[in-house]
């Protein structure tokens, strides 16, 4: 039997400490020509009364619930979210984000005209008037209705997929039917999610119109120190999310459901992006912590991964020279710690 919702737009916000932005986004989903039936925010442990203003300020939201958590992420709040949402379409926005007051009746309407597993509207580059906004797909035309594998690759051909998750309304009963989450990588928890439920979407419309402000924010704060207060260095999340999402796209990429097609653009871009996890290891100030990155990388045997799949002579040579650099880094990380404790001891 056919699992049934008694609402028909579900809309589930992460929250951490949003009462800059909390405000605008409310606004505009109140302003919403198709209002949501149900708005589920989770508070991931904000401490700067977040969950208190959402209350105040959305209290004209049908089916309002702020459900409060200990700090555990986007990808959590999000998975947490989705178990608690009802409708039979489901839609994600983060709370530094605005709405178009034409989103949900586009995407909706459009979802429930044509029996879709995901619709898509188009987005802004919102930088808070530092600078013009922009498209996030610029020159790029309606699909019409086509499988979610056929965008896939006509966004990889032209070299460009965001992965944002808030662009889409997604039908619920495919999302259950797959058994989609997000997985713990974060950021960039939407990496996975966003090729996972394209390659599996039967019916899927993309429509240029933005619907969408993605707040591109002017980061003032100082990064978080690299030691922990008990003396261990932090776990550095962005290489940890592209160690993930390295290996989990290698794994996607050996299903035989795949096209050729889609296979071949699918190692392209980890192997070329795997590649760059060297980099940001290079990019880290310390190096106990280069040290562990780096062991990290051969004992999940990254290389081996990416040179199995690699394709043609340029990425063999891409793959080669960022494990030959890897040696590099690896004997300067040493030095530098042996240096550093010369010098503890002098």
């Amino acid at each position: 039997m056919a699992q049934s919702y008694p609402a028909t737009l579900s809309v589930v916000v992460p929250v951490y400490n949003g009462t800059p932005y909390l405000p605008q986004l409310i606004e505009s989903l109140l302003a919403q020509k198709r209002p949501p039936d149900e708005v589920v925010f989770i508070d991931d442990g904000s401490t700067d009364g977040s969950a208190d203003m959402i209350v105040r300020l959305g209290a004209g939201l049908r089916g309002l619930r702020v459900i409060g958590q200990r700090n555990q992420g986007q990808a959590v709040a999000r998975n947490a979210g989705m178990r608690q949402a009802a409708g039979r379409y489901l839609a994600f926005v983060d709370a530094d984000d605005v709405l178009d007051p034409e989103m949900y009746a586009t995407l909706v309407g459009m979802a429930e005209d044509e029996q879709l597993d995901i619709a898509m509207g188009n987005a802004w580059n919102f930088y808070e008037g530092r600078k013009p906004d922009t498209l996030v797909y610029r020159d790029v035309p309606d699909t019409g209705v086509i499988t979610g594998e056929a965008w896939f690759q006509q966004r990889w051909l032209s070299r460009y997929l965001p992965h944002y998750c808030w662009m889409h309304v997604y039908r619920r009963s495919f999302v259950d039917r797959h058994g989609f989450a997000f997985p713990l990588a974060d950021p960039h928890e939407d990496v996975v999610w966003v090729t996972e439920t394209l390659l599996a979407a039967r019916r899927f419309h993309f429509v240029p119109v933005p619907l969408h402000y993605y707040r591109k924010k002017q980061i003032l704060s100082a990064p978080p120190p690299v030691m922990a207060a008990d003396g261990t260095f932090r776990r550095h999340k962005v290489v940890e999310s592209s160690i993930y999402n390295t290996r989990a796209l290698s794994e996607i990429a050996r299903r035989d459901s795949l096209q050729p097609l889609t296979r071949e653009l699918i190692c392209r871009e980890f192997v070329n992006r795997g590649s760059h996890i060297v980099r940001q290891i290079r990019d880290l100030s310390d190096p106990v912590q280069k040290v562990h990155y780096l062991r990290r990388v051969r004992q999940e045997k990254l290389f081996v991964i990416l040179w199995r799949n690699a394709a043609g002579l340029s990425q063999h040579w891409r793959v080669f020279r960022y494990h030959l650099f890897c040696y590099v880094l690896a004997l300067a990380a040493h030095l530098s710690l042996v240096r550093r404790r010369f010098l503890q001891q002098a």
